[in-house]
């Protein structure tokens, strides 16, 4: 039954429809700013001022850059479930301990990371593809990538964490530092330094140094509902709950890598790097395109985990329809903007003047590709969900079926029958797939948390 009490947490308030969307608003605008940003970065000026085979050697480390970015991003999610549900239970000092080692364990996994990497450099650009023409470009942007893996662990969970802490403008302010930051240092170090690539790196890291700088600020403020306290003695069996909720975050990311791979490996074999340059920029516009939903998914997600925390299944179900109905106009508005918009969203990358061949290549695939956006959205929202309500299985069969088995599939099989419009085709088509899979688990799921018309919520009241 709802309760009376007047929550003490802003991500515990009883929110209508507009109140819930004005407070995901700034999540969303903060991840679609931050993808604009990055491929501004590594679109707008590498492809400009380097050239596309930098472009393209950006694009072969994309699949370890996304493995990586997996674990920050499943402690994030996982954290961030963990911690809002703890703070619906009524457990606020819990929660900021949990936060706190939390932040220790991604340190050190990105300490490890960036060992490994410089480590096994060649090793590891080898296996991802890159060729004799490529190598020095890969080795040049990894170096200062890999080496800066502590400080960029930290930055998905700091800007996460803000909507959890009741305060998401805050990760608006930090994505506003990351493109003002590559922004002005893609302008010193690669126009008028000419650094090349090497300078696209350091752009890059030295936002996520002042990411870093403004989370440490706010994070270490102990009047906020989120900040550092003395870390908890089980650390270990507190990472094991917080993987265990956010894996299908760490799926996501490793399937992507793998996809990703997968298709530089078709696009070299049909047609050479210029093919490499055209997917990585469908990738830019695909990526900067679904951030929207990412960032609503992950705006909600605190909102799911306090409601779940303190056992309310009727904001449960309200908040879920209020999402469904957002996501579908959402899915709508974009694939619409890309069809009208298709040329220049393209020329932001490529000129078609100084590279017709390469343009008309991604200008076929926006025929085509967009299709995506109808689907995606629900499957991301749907994701983070479960992730959200603690339900790491659900959250997870969706996830590994969409990114591994219907993202694998059809760039295996669709380029053999159609060439590179079965490229183009492959990411619809397999969104396609796991829509359909997503409403199964849904409607399976319907009576476990009350957003089915029956209104019963098992895993909920079991615990009343």
């Amino acid at each position: 039954m709802e309760t009376t009490k007047q929550p003490l947490n802003r991500i515990g308030q009883n929110f209508t429809f507009w109140q819930l969307i004005r407070f995901i608003l700034p999540t969303l605008a903060t991840s679609l700013f931050l993808s604009i940003f990055k491929t501004i970065d590594d679109g707008l000026f590498v492809s400009n001022y380097v050239g596309k085979n930098a472009l393209s050697a950006i694009n072969i480390i994309f699949p370890f850059s996304m493995l990586t970015g997996g674990f920050s991003i499943m402690f994030a999610a996982g954290g961030s479930a963990v911690c809002a549900r703890k703070m619906g239970e009524g457990k606020p000092e819990e929660a900021k301990r949990d936060f706190t080692g939390i932040v220790l364990a991604s340190l050190f996994t990105g300490i490890l990371i960036a060992v490994l990497g410089m480590t096994f450099q060649e090793q590891i650009l080898r296996l991802l593809g890159a060729t004799d023409l490529l190598m020095e470009d890969c080795k040049a942007y990894s170096t200062v990538l890999w080496l800066a893996q502590p400080v960029s662990m930290l930055c998905p969970l700091f800007d996460f964490f803000y909507s959890t802490a009741g305060r998401p403008h805050f990760a608006v302010v930090s994505s506003m530092l990351v493109g003002a930051m590559n922004i002005i240092f893609n302008i010193i170090f690669i126009v008028q330094l000419e650094w090349g690539i090497r300078g696209a790196a350091l752009s890059t890291i030295l936002g996520d140094i002042a990411v870093c700088i403004w989370g440490l600020n706010f994070y270490t403020r102990k009047k906020n509902e989120i900040c550092f306290a003395r870390p908890q003695k089980h650390i270990f069996r507190l990472m094991a709950s917080v993987c265990g909720t956010g894996v299908s975050q760490l799926i996501n990311h490793i399937a992507m890598s793998i996809s990703a791979f997968a298709a530089n490996m078709v696009m070299l074999s049909l047609v050479g790097e210029d093919g490499v340059a055209a997917y990585s920029i469908l990738g830019y516009l695909h990526y900067m395109l679904v951030s929207a939903f990412i960032g609503f998914a992950d705006g909600i997600a605190p909102v799911f985990s306090y409601s779940f925390g303190a056992r309310s299944k009727e904001r449960v179900r309200r908040y879920f329809w209020y999402a469904v109905k957002f996501i579908a106009v959402l899915s709508v508005v974009v694939v619409v903007g890309c069809f009208i918009f298709a040329e220049p969203l393209i020329g932001i990358y490529v000129s078609k003047a100084k590279e017709p061949g390469l343009f008309d290549m991604v200008l076929q695939g926006m025929h085509i590709f967009p299709i995506t956006f109808l689907f995606s959205g629900f499957c991301i929202f749907v994701t983070g969900m479960f992730s959200a309500l603690s339900d790491g299985k659900n959250a997870s069969i969706i996830s590994f079926l969409r990114n591994c088995v219907f993202s694998m599939l059809p760039i295996i099989i669709l380029p053999a029958l159609w060439g590179i419009n079965g490229v183009w085709f492959a990411v619809p088509v397999g969104e396609c797939l796991s829509f359909f899979v997503t409403l199964l688990v849904l409607y399976l799921n319907r009576n476990n948390y009350g957003y089915g018309k029956s209104r019963v919520a098992i895993l909920i009241d079991s615990n009343d």
